[in-house]
């Protein structure tokens, strides 16, 4: 294809117009319908163009401060007037190195205040310099000033480079202004620079990162077709972004044409398929691709073995994961923070929690400092088998490591307190979180008030709802579903229906859970006639009823003794293949000696199993 396949839909001569606008007012925005590369022609950029020329936050006499700073302004500024003092004053080559050993500090602020200092001084620049001070606005989330400097290239009449263009496409797509960045590339083809394959893999890499990765693996194609060889990076951010759209075939017929071209895969490219087998499940594959791996002399780190140890945790082959930790060493790659905590996982999941804190401690005495998600799994894991003293003691320990845990962290062992039946502790961690300066969520309360409605606390569950509403945090279905339930546990029938009722004035849209909870709360009550209307009414709302409506109402009739209509709703839930749960059937048996609609019912059911 010729080169000017990436050229824009609109004349060259309207773009330089635009361009000498922008250069007259010292901005360089993008207008609406900035043209676009021909292979994105269905989008258009809507950032409208700016009247005024933007200010920079000034602070410190005028200077950018920036807390984070190693050095400080003030030490930079002196370095920076001593050059300025001396004659003859140093090159604007020399200037540019000063910046650059200043960014490398990462001290982007100072380098943007030196910058305006060099133009109040009348130290010339040059692309080099400005370059650098593109780079620095762009990793101070500023890309729209970046832009401004390239006007100001223009307008000094430095001809920008490679360099140039990358930095503020890279900073576009960052900020995920993927449209601009693409319009940016087409203007460095429409200047005669020809984009070179970090150019290509910059635009690629933010198509992947806004999930466009189809988008991205065309302008791979139109890479090749203008001369621009792909590099391993190239095909690597592309196959990394299939696989988290979790097309891993697709993935491996990159890899195959890769190979074919030369392009030998390194350990990021195979670590990205991996992962993606191990996503899906695919082990068998995950482990294949692993020796394969292995068999082109591609060794694996760290990232891979951690990888291929999780994905067989997550599938419960816990023995075949620790023999890879174990070899981890042998190959050269030491396991990290989060190797330990996949393996703990593993563990945990097969409820083997004695291992799981061998794990925590082999970890320690190694010297790999467990982070908050490594204690929070294996709390994790002693709640949910009920060993909550352990994972109290666990939470203390984080303390004493200085390790703040998480609001997930507090509501798991809350949740499992209430589980036992020990909601006032959960209580007082909920208060001992919130003295931590931890905010809780919607999870935090919807935990405790089904604790304490399911213990009888509906005083404290109620004060829980008061602090919601003055958090400004709106209570949903799930809240409402909790409430109602602890309502009806509590006799509080005439509450229970208002807080429904409350729902739609609410804007709350209920759940087939929600009718399962008033369905069965006024069966217990003896409204058996309430519940039935309402077990039709939801249909007619458009919410079918499930397997657990079924049982609920079956069981809701039979305790109220009416065996007839519960026969019938039987009849209906086996023809919807519906299927009684276990209390439903216990139920049913218990009935069948002395309820004659129950016994023929029963009897009916085992002449048509021997039918069958």
């Amino acid at each position: 294809m010729r080169k000017g396949a990436f050229r824009a839909t609109v004349s060259s001569t309207a773009i330089r117009l635009l361009l000498q606008q922008h250069v007259e007012m010292g901005i360089f925005p993008f207008p609406p319908n900035f043209p676009s590369l021909s292979i994105f022609k269905h989008h258009h950029i809507t950032t409208s163009a700016c009247t005024k020329k933007p200010s920079l936050p000034q602070k410190n006499c005028g200077f950018v401060s920036n807390t984070s700073n190693d050095i400080s302004i003030d030490d930079a500024l002196t370095s920076f007037y001593r050059m300025v003092r001396m004659n003859p004053r140093p090159s604007v080559v020399e200037f540019g190195k000063f910046l650059g050993s200043i960014a490398k500090k990462k001290q982007y602020s100072s380098v943007v205040s030196l910058c305006n200092q060099m133009d109040l001084f009348g130290v010339t620049h040059n692309v080099y310099s400005l370059n650098i001070l593109i780079n620095c606005l762009c990793r101070l989330n500023r890309v729209d000033f970046a832009v401004s400097v390239l006007a100001k290239i223009f307008k000094l009449g430095i001809q920008p480079d490679a360099i140039t263009f990358n930095t503020l496409i890279n900073g576009l797509c960052n900020e995920g202004k993927i449209k601009e960045a693409v319009g940016l590339f087409n203007e460095l083809v429409r200047r005669g620079h020809e984009p070179n394959v970090i150019s290509y893999n910059t635009v690629i890499n933010g198509l992947c990162k806004n999930g466009n990765t189809n988008m991205a693996v065309h302008v791979l194609k139109k890479m090749e077709q203008n001369g621009c060889k792909p590099d391993v990076v190239t095909y690597s951010i592309i196959i990394d972004s299939l696989c988290k759209d979790r097309l891993v075939n697709e993935a491996l017929e990159l890899l195959s044409k890769m190979v074919d071209r030369d392009i030998p895969p390194d350990v990021v490219t195979y670590s990205s398929i991996l992962h993606g087998f191990c996503n899906l499940g695919q082990l068998n594959e995950a482990t294949r691709l692993f020796k394969e791996m292995v068999g082109r002399d591609v060794m694996p780190n760290t990232v891979t073995f951690t990888i291929l140890v999780d994905g067989l945790c997550k599938e419960g082959m816990v023995s075949e994961a620790r023999c890879v930790f174990e070899t981890m060493t042998e190959k050269g790659a030491e396991p990290d923070v989060y190797t330990y905590t996949a393996l703990m996982d593993g563990y945990c999941l097969q409820n083997q929690m004695d291992e799981a804190r061998k794990v925590l401690d082999i970890m320690v005495g190694k010297g790999c400092a467990p982070d908050v998600h490594s204690y929070s799994v294996l709390i994790n894991g002693y709640c949910k088998r009920r060993r909550l003293d352990e994972a109290k003691r666990l939470l203390f320990e984080m303390s004493e490591k200085e390790l703040t845990p998480n609001t997930v962290t507090y509501s798991t062992v809350m949740q499992g307190l209430c589980q036992v039946g020990r909601p006032q502790e959960a209580l007082n961690l909920f208060k001992e979180m919130c003295s931590s300066s931890l905010l809780p969520d919607l999870m935090t309360y919807s935990i405790l008030l089904d604790g304490c409605c399911k213990h009888g606390d509906l005083d404290e569950a109620l004060q829980l709802l008061k602090e919601m509403q003055e958090r400004k945090i709106k209570p949903n279905i799930v809240i409402y579903n909790i409430l109602i339930q602890g309502m009806f546990i509590a006799g509080k029938l005439e509450v229970a229906k208002e807080l429904f009722s409350k729902l739609s004035t609410d804007g709350i849209q209920p759940t087939v859970r929600t009718y399962n909870v008033m369905i069965g709360g006024l069966l217990k009550e003896g409204l058996s006639d309430e519940a039935y209307k309402l077990f039709r009414k939801m249909e007619d709302n458009g919410f079918l009823p499930d397997s657990c409506s079924y049982n609920v109402i079956i069981q809701g009739f039979l305790k109220n003794q009416d065996s007839s209509t519960a026969v019938q709703l039987i009849d209906e839930m086996v023809g919807k293949r519906f299927s009684a749960d276990s209390s439903t059937f216990q139920m049913l048996l218990d009935l069948e000696s002395y309820d004659d609609a129950i016994c023929r019912f029963m009897r009916g059911c085992s002449q048509h199993r021997k039918m069958k």
